[in-house]
């Protein structure tokens, strides 16, 4: 497995002990929440990606390692944000901040972790760097505000949903593995090799967290199954189900949600076959991502890196 390669769990090891000493505040009551939300862990996958992103070149630890926290950081922040939204309860098992503390604290916090990230970027980074983590903070932030605007709404298409993940999610992943190539010194054409690898394992990566939403134990997806559709995000076997012969059942179902908790949400997309086809669509993306990942140079985070894209179809959290 990738997560025992000696190299990685070593460099991984050095981002943990970056996030702890970024993490640290006066506040008590948010120090105790940070150190909750480091321990609670998660895959770590973006700043895995921006170590292997540097192998691609002349990797440099001390330059690696703290922009692998800071973009993890920037993540942690991002989570926080969309807790408050959604009034989401539990994270990876656990209650998250703004329920422990309240709103005004987590929104603090979450903004706190924003200044955190880019003091460490602004140590290491050049200018350009600096630009491209922001246009990829300001996708994610219209990503966000997309999937805001399409709560509840019965007619988002296919396009409009890709649109939007490729913002909310796929564009940390994509500055992730190829800003660990830029400050390695790879040439443009790796750099934007590297970016489209990770776009794309990002776009799988939510497609699948989308189907979890229906087919995941609560257990191991750490939240309430059928959690997005309760907010009034409506993912892609939804999409799919609202654009077959099931439509006007689907739509019943979900007006049916709050009164029987998804059975009759779970049975018409069972009907459709709409999860499959699902998948199908997050196995395009991975097919992509593997295709480009074989184009760039044999280096050890190259066969590491086709582990995490095939691992990602059979993932179940």
């Amino acid at each position: 497995m990738w997560m025992d390669n000696e190299f990685l769990q070593g460099e991984m090891q050095y981002v943990e002990a970056q996030l702890k000493k970024a993490l640290k505040t006066r506040n008590k009551t948010v120090q105790n929440a940070l150190v909750m939300l480091q321990q609670s862990g998660g895959k770590r996958l973006r700043p895995v990606l921006t170590i292997l992103g540097g192998t691609f070149g002349q990797y440099d630890s001390s330059a690696i390692v703290p922009l692998a926290a800071s973009l993890e950081i920037i993540h942690m922040a991002t989570l926080i944000h969309d807790d408050i939204i959604d009034d989401t309860k539990l994270r990876r098992g656990s209650e998250t901040l703004h329920s422990m503390l309240g709103r005004d604290v987590a929104v603090y916090t979450g903004d706190f972790l924003f200044t955190r990230a880019f003091m460490l970027i602004a140590d290491i980074a050049e200018v350009k760097l600096m630009k491209d983590i922001s246009k990829s903070m300001a996708y994610i932030c219209e990503g966000e505000i997309d999937q805001n605007e399409q709560r509840y709404s019965k007619g988002t298409t296919v396009k409009q949903y890709l649109k939007r993940i490729s913002g909310k999610t796929a564009a940390l992943f994509a500055i992730s593995l190829a800003a660990g190539g830029y400050k390695a010194g790879c040439s443009k054409k790796i750099m934007n090799q590297l970016g489209v690898v990770g776009k794309d394992i990002g776009m799988a990566f939510q497609i699948i967290d989308d189907i979890l939403d229906f087919t995941g134990s609560e257990v191991n997806i750490g939240k309430p199954a059928f959690n997005d559709v309760i907010q009034g995000v409506y993912t892609l076997p939804i999409i799919f189900a609202l654009n077959s012969k099931y439509k006007a059942e689907t739509e019943e179902a979900l007006d049916k949600m709050q009164q029987d908790g998804g059975k009759s949400l779970r049975v018409v997309l069972e009907k459709a076959q709409v999860i499959e086809k699902t998948r199908e669509i997050a196995k395009r993306y991975i097919e992509k991502a593997k295709i480009k990942t074989l184009e760039l140079p044999d280096v050890v985070g190259k066969e590491i890196l086709l582990e995490i894209i095939d691992q990602q179809t059979s993932r179940k959290f």
